[in-house]
């Protein structure tokens, strides 16, 4: 389950401000009045100090674990790897004890103060109970390393532990995953934890952003039995995630247009003959055929005719240049035309090499940084192409005109070239005069529909960024905005 975590933290804002201003107060009331401190007795006034203390400490703890909240669950220097957080009802509890130990103190009630003793007891029991499991605990991660845009996927946590008596009692394991435009929290509970034992959960996530996730740190939190203190523990587990561009099908249209143009590229025959490309088999002559085919060393020995058949050969090799290019002063609209130039070239290139197992296919990309990939057919190795593909970003100064003369150099003249481009129709028209060359197709995202030529077998809505007011709830998950 995901959920955003903006107002518990303006709420610990909220708790150690009263806590350190209950303090202050305290401490000026015996600086100011210091004769009033004297109707009260030696254990009375050792007692009012230390609830001084104690309300300045978990002042102090609130604020600090506001601050690392802030920053990403991330230990702040000199805190350590375990936080105290005490919740609404612990807040309220702490009132009633400071209101029957004030009357205890002003009235010199053993009763109040009796009262006050029983009240402080589960308090600390709570506090040391919860410490104690969070030392016993350990947590691993198992997650994978690539997923592709819109896939569900699992990430499994795994909570164990290392006491031998005691059992963990309701904890919450809180992992982070982190994106460069949105951050996201996952939280799995678990019930019980036997001693020396281990327990397994996990967490689906379907992300629609493209790019690389860093996951954790895991935080692991309890407040187990009576809910009077909130402790945590930072687990710095850390793990790399790659999400893909998403690969759709290529839609008949698009065929239909692919066709088309390629019947106009001139291919030299590998073969002699008028109506046959390449070799492949030998079969029995019949009524009909031409005898020009007929493999004369094989129907000798066979003792009949044999005739040699051939099929046309309609594999050919594919170079794409993508032009990765935005202004300076992105819109949305612009970052979603760079995401849907992506997601056509890794699927022109998957189709193609599914197609025509035996071709060359290249891609020469020009965005933030100059990418290059080659690979034959259904042998090719996508992992390299689709890890560049992830972690390419658009650029404002691309030189697509270099990567041109590259690819016409190292193709041959039976390769077909396309130059993908997310610039405007002014930019692209005067990038076309540029380049001059037939051989180049351009393919301009800003003037095709995509829809009509690129579909998915299931729709996915891509996450918009939160408003400062609060979080965007998604499909899947729930995005808390960068601060």
């Amino acid at each position: 389950m995901f959920k955003a975590a903006t107002s518990s933290t303006f709420m610990r804002w909220v708790t150690g401000g009263l806590f350190l201003s209950a303090a202050l107060t305290l401490a000026l009331f015996e600086y100011f009045f210091p004769q009033s401190m004297l109707r009260f007795s030696v254990p009375g006034r050792v007692a009012y100090r230390a609830l001084m203390a104690l309300m300045g400490v978990i002042g102090l703890t609130q604020i600090a674990s506001a601050i690392s909240a802030t920053r990403g669950v991330v230990a702040a220097p000199g805190i350590g790897k375990h936080r105290m957080v005490v919740p609404v009802e612990g807040i309220v509890y702490l009132v009633i004890m400071f209101a029957l130990f004030t009357g205890a103190m002003l009235t010199k009630s053993n009763m109040l103060l009796l009262v006050f003793a029983l009240m402080a007891g589960p308090f600390v029991i709570n506090g040391w109970m919860t410490y104690g499991m969070l030392r016993s605990a350990h947590v691993t991660r198992t997650s994978p390393r690539r997923a592709m845009a819109g896939e569900l996927f699992s990430v499994e946590l795994e909570l164990a532990n290392t006491r031998r008596i005691m059992s963990i009692w309701v904890m919450t394991i809180r992992d982070t995953i982190m994106h460069a435009n949105e951050d996201l929290i996952a939280n799995i509970l678990f019930a019980r934890v036997g001693p020396l034992k281990s327990e397994t959960g996990h967490y689906q996530m379907r992300l629609n952003r493209r790019g690389k996730y860093r996951l954790g740190p895991i935080l692991a939190i309890s407040r187990f039995p009576l809910g009077l203190v909130e402790r945590s523990r930072i687990f710095k587990l850390t793990d790399e995630l790659l999400i893909y561009p998403r690969v759709g099908r290529l839609t008949s249209n698009w065929k239909r247009r692919w066709m088309s143009a390629t019947e106009l590229v001139a291919r030299p025959q590998p073969h002699s003959g008028v109506f046959h490309d390449e070799f492949h088999r030998l079969r029995e002559f019949r009524t009909g055929d031409n005898p020009r085919d007929i493999h004369w060393r094989t129907s000798a020995r066979r003792g009949e005719l044999i005739l040699r058949e051939y099929q046309q050969n309609r594999d050919f090799n594919l170079t794409v240049i993508l032009d990765l290019w935005q202004p300076i002063a992105r819109r949305d609209v612009d970052a979603e035309r760079v995401e849907q130039a992506l997601c056509f070239v890794a699927t022109l290139i998957v189709e193609h090499g599914r197609t025509c197992r035996d071709a060359v296919m290249s891609l020469l990309a020009s965005g933030n940084k100059p990418f290059r990939w080659q690979g034959q057919g259904t042998s090719a190795s996508l992992e390299g192409l689709f890890d560049g593909l992830a972690l390419m970003n658009a650029g404002s100064a691309t030189e697509t005109a270099a990567l041109t003369d590259e690819a016409l150099q190292r193709s041959s003249a039976s390769t077909r070239v396309l130059l993908i481009t997310t610039r405007p129709a002014t930019a692209t028209n005067a990038q076309a005069h540029e380049v001059q060359n037939p051989r180049v197709e351009f393919i301009r995202m800003t003037e095709i529909d995509l829809s009509k030529i690129l579909v998915f077998d299931e729709p996915v809505t891509v996450s918009k960024p939160a408003t400062p007011a609060g979080s965007v709830p998604q499909k899947d998950a729930v995005a808390i905005p960068k601060t």
